[in-house]
């Protein structure tokens, strides 16, 4: 799907299209184009319907999906186009986890520390978990760093411990 999205240059519309389309189709509609009493016929239908003001490979894809009886994976599809995409435009996918809620200029500092720490362009989640006491803790990518109170007090004892 990338190799396409690259070749008519629109990127950009593939993955809000998947984004859309994976949030679109509700459980109750995945199941009615599942249904084996309905008409495949019918069930194409619905789909291309749904899919009218899409881009004609995202159409096609769906199609592919109601046909195969795998319509269920398009959330996971449209998660695994933008990773590819993010990690095509050098951008590393961050969760920050805060003990507190961060007001919108403290979640720009702290993505602006993330970026020149790691070279590469951050796009950020966050979260508050109130257990960290203070501090936070990032994940970025598959690289963790527990820069909490309850991180630092978990090493401190498993230090005393030993």
């Amino acid at each position: 799907m990338l190799d396409l999205a690259l070749v008519t240059g629109d990127v950009a519309s593939y993955r809000a299209s998947l984004d859309r389309l994976s949030a679109a189709f509700s459980p109750s509609a995945v199941a009615a184009l599942r249904d084996p009493g309905v008409p495949m016929d019918r069930r194409r239908a619905a789909a291309a319907a749904a899919t009218a003001q899409e881009p004609a490979d995202i159409r096609s894809l769906v199609r592919l999906l109601v046909e195969r009886d795998r319509l269920t994976l398009l959330p996971g599809i449209a998660r695994a186009f933008g990773t590819l995409v993010d990690r095509r435009d050098g951008i590393a996918v961050a969760k920050i986890t805060t003990a507190v809620e961060l007001t919108p200029e403290q979640r720009a500092a702290y993505v602006t520390q993330l970026e020149r720490a790691s070279g590469t362009r951050i796009r950020a989640s966050f979260a508050v978990d109130p257990s960290l006491i203070a501090g936070a803790r990032v994940l970025v990518g598959d690289h963790l760093v527990d820069a909490s109170l309850a991180g630092r007090l978990a090493e401190l004892g498993a230090q005393l411990a030993s």
